[in-house]
């Protein structure tokens, strides 16, 4: 059995990307947070707690969601020459 701890350091990645996410306007927060729904998504196949599954998906699609409206902003941003 996977110990508590893992779910702990999962959320502590997780709370820090989205951290990121909100104090800059870098590429890595939305990073971070996909590379940790790919870590929550090893964690509920391990476990088989299928529920993880949604949230996954869910916090995924939000980081997606956010890389693309990052890289239109920057698009925008940057002089075409």
């Amino acid at each position: 059995m996977i110990s508590l701890w893992w779910s702990f350091t999962l959320t502590a990645i997780g709370v820090t990307g989205l951290i990121l996410v909100y104090r800059s306007q870098s590429l890595i927060g939305p990073c971070i947070g996909l590379a940790v729904q790919a870590l929550w998504i090893a964690y509920t196949i391990a476990t088989r707690q299928w529920w993880f599954l949604a949230s996954a998906f869910a916090y995924g699609g939000a980081n997606i969601y956010g890389l693309t409206k990052r890289r239109k902003a920057a698009d925008r941003c940057t002089p075409s020459t």
